[in-house]
């Protein structure tokens, strides 16, 4: 092989070898955007699937009046979809009885608090507002997944001197992050109020007394 074709075939394989580098880049760069541009709508499809945050304020549950949900995330006015709490279960108030009501912040937020009543447990909560503006006085960090660190409110009521078999107390955070704006979150405590004791109480009192027991020696 002559000179020249030497240097003809060895210009033609860098060439070739220069040609299958670049297509190799080229190749490594279109596997990387095309990760990338899955990966954007799969990240979005995952926060929108993801579970909503179970924040941000709800009765206690460990006090009374209990919440009917435990759920803290509540948007949907004015007690949310669960369903009304059991009469048996309900937490019976005396007419016109001076409470104090419990509450938990499971996300810090800046604004306020409100307390209602509902006579039937659904409506007439903004006709029947019990205490208004409770300023949220507390910002320290809290964890959600940490309920030690919720941030813990309480403030007494009064009931109105009335007996229902259905009614309901309704708290309502309002965040001002937007003021013109706020956002909303509910919860709701199924309440009875009655001049009557709650049955496990009259049950109790009712009790007979004076029985004798009689003690037979085994032969």
């Amino acid at each position: 092989m002559s000179a020249l074709s030497r240097k003809q075939c060895s210009v033609g394989g860098r060439h070739a070898s220069e040609k299958g580098l670049r297509q190799r880049a080229i190749a490594s760069w279109y596997n990387r955007y095309m990760i990338k541009r899955l990966a954007i709508p799969s990240a979005m499809a995952a926060a929108l699937c993801a579970p909503h945050a179970l924040g941000h304020a709800r009765f206690d549950p460990a006090k009374s009046p209990a919440p009917r949900s435990t759920n803290s995330g509540i948007k949907n006015g004015p007690c949310g979809s669960d369903p009304v709490t059991a009469d048996a279960k309900r937490t019976w108030f005396k007419p016109g009885q001076e409470v104090t009501i419990y509450w938990d912040e499971t996300i810090d937020h800046p604004g306020w608090f409100r307390i209602a009543f509902s006579e039937d447990g659904a409506t007439g909560f903004d006709a029947n507002v019990l205490k208004d503006n409770i300023t949220d006085t507390q910002n320290t960090p809290v964890n959600y997944s940490d309920p030690t660190t919720y941030h813990k409110f309480s403030t007494k009521v009064t009931l109105p001197n009335e007996e229902c078999d259905k009614c309901a107390l309704q708290l309502i955070q309002y965040m001002t992050e937007n003021p013109a704006s706020p956002s909303l979150y509910f919860s709701c405590a199924d309440i009875k109020i009655s001049t009557q004791d709650p049955p496990s109480a009259a049950t109790e009192a009712a009790a007979p007394t004076g029985l004798k027991i009689e003690v037979k020696k085994l032969p």
